[in-house]
Parts: C-alpha cells; sequence; structure tokens
C-alpha cells in the first residue's frame, strides 16, 4: 500500500490511459452517520481488478495528506464487496455504511485497480480514494477560528496564511481571498479545517503592494481581519492546500 495515496493522484493526468479510471464522488460528507455510494469507472480496453481497503489518514499543516491505519475501535465501516472485477468500458458500483462512535470522523476507501497498461504496454497498479468525513451535529462555531501568522512572499508572488482551530468540531474552509487599497487576489479554498488543530493556506499574490486584509468563508459564518505580513526571502516550497479533500 503506498504510503501517501494523493502523490499518485497527481500523476494520474499525465498518464494517458491511466487517467480513464476514476471514481465518483472522490470525496463525501455526511452528519453523524453514512448509507451510500460511489461508482468505479474504467474507461480502458482492458478488464481491471479491484480489491478495496478502507485506510484512514492525517492532514499536516502543510496541507499534506498522510496515510495511516484505520481506528477500527471507534469507525465502523462495512462495505458491499471487498473485490470484484470491471470490464472494458464498464462501471462497478459499491455501497458502503459507516458510523463513529466519537465525531468526527474520517477516513477513505482505496480501490487497488490491477490489470491497466500504459500506451506502450506496461502494467500498472492504480490507487483511487474515495474519502468519507462523518462530521458532528453542531457545527463549526467562528470563536473556534483564529488566524495565527501571515508571511508575504514577494518574489515567488505568493502569501501564506495559518488558519487554527481551538475547537473539537470539524468544519470546511470554502474560500480564502486576500487584499489590499489596489488590489485583490483570487479566491481559493476547498479544504477541511480539522478539530484543535492548524493549517497553512497558501494564496498566490501578484500585487505590487502586500495584502492588508483577509477573508475566509466557511458555510455558516465569514472571518474578516486586518493583516500585518511578515515579508518572507524566497522558499522552495510550504505545501499548497488539498483541493477539495
Amino acid at each position: 500500500m503506498l504510503r501517501n495515496w494523493i502523490a499518485l493522484l497527481a500523476w494520474l493526468p499525465a498518464a494517458g490511459t491511466l487517467a480513464a479510471q476514476s471514481v465518483s464522488p472522490p470525496i463525501a460528507e455526511y452528519q453523524e452517520k453514512a448509507r451510500s455510494s460511489f461508482q468505479l469507472q474504467n474507461g480502458s480496453l482492458f478488464p481491471l481488478t479491484v480489491v478495496l481497503e478502507v485506510r484512514g489518514f492525517q492532514v499536516t499543516e502543510a496541507g499534506e495528506v498522510v496515510d495511516a491505519p484505520l481506528d477500527t475501535s471507534r469507525v465502523h465501516v462495512k462495505l458491499s464487496a471487498m473485490s470484484f472485477r470491471i470490464p472494458p468500458r464498464g462501471s462497478y458500483r459499491v455501497f458502503y455504511e459507516a458510523t463513529g462512535d466519537t465525531l468526527p470522523a474520517w477516513f477513505n476507501i482505496l480501490s487497488a485497480m490491477s490489470g491497466a497498461r500504459t500506451d506502450n504496454g506496461l502494467n500498472v497498479r492504480l490507487l483511487l480514494p474515495h474519502v468519507v468525513y462523518l462530521n458532528q451535529k453542531q457545527p463549526l462555531r467562528k470563536t473556534d477560528v483564529v488566524v495565527r501568522a501571515f508571511q508575504v512572499d514577494p518574489v515567488g508572488q505568493k502569501a501564506r496564511l495559518q488558519l487554527e482551530n481551538l475547537g473539537p468540531n470539524l468544519g470546511r474552509v470554502l474560500q480564502v481571498s486576500l487584499k489590499n487599497d489596489h488590489s485583490g487576489s483570487d479566491p481559493v479554498g476547498g479544504f477541511p479545517l480539522f478539530p484543535r488543530s492548524r493549517r497553512w493556506i497558501e494564496v498566490p499574490w501578484r500585487g505590487e503592494h502586500p495584502p492588508t486584509a483577509a477573508s475566509v468563508r466557511f458555510a455558516r459564518f465569514s472571518i474578516d481581519t486586518v493583516l500585518t505580513p511578515t515579508t518572507l526571502p524566497p522558499v522552495t516550497t510550504v505545501g499548497a492546500a488539498l483541493r477539495r479533500p
């Protein structure tokens, strides 16, 4: 099992016929429990053998996904099948039920697909995740979210904002945007803010002057704050935020 399946996803679009395999939806969110399904699509000319595995995961402050064993003592997942075959140009729907003894909880159902071949005939094994969030009944509160740090890299034309969730509830950042009196950034976002954790978000910034205000939008509230940036020298990488995990 790959330790970091998100790296494989980033590679897929350049892989020719491999990009014909897909999972829909890639991410699903439910309140307290789930009784749902996802569909795997085989767009290739080859039959595929699929083996499923339920895994946990963690997300670092930089937004990197780290594979972890599922905590079966508190998260319980039942699948309609653990292995099957998908014919060429065919699809298969997997049904599942999931509950958590404590909430929020999150996991992914990894589909290991073998039998596909690249254009040059190389046999490969794909991993496609279906990510599930079991949200708590109480929504994330505005008072639980704070902006901890803000940095600007004028050479790299980007800014970084650090958010912290002080509370026990999971929430999702829908959009982050920056501005000053002269210009504004394009909005970025679409990532979870996990309980009692910090998260850096990177925003492209091409303005001549640094941003002086940030707006962070959640489903039920927005946080608008004045910024005092710290200018940084060029950096190699900080880790871009997850696109819809």
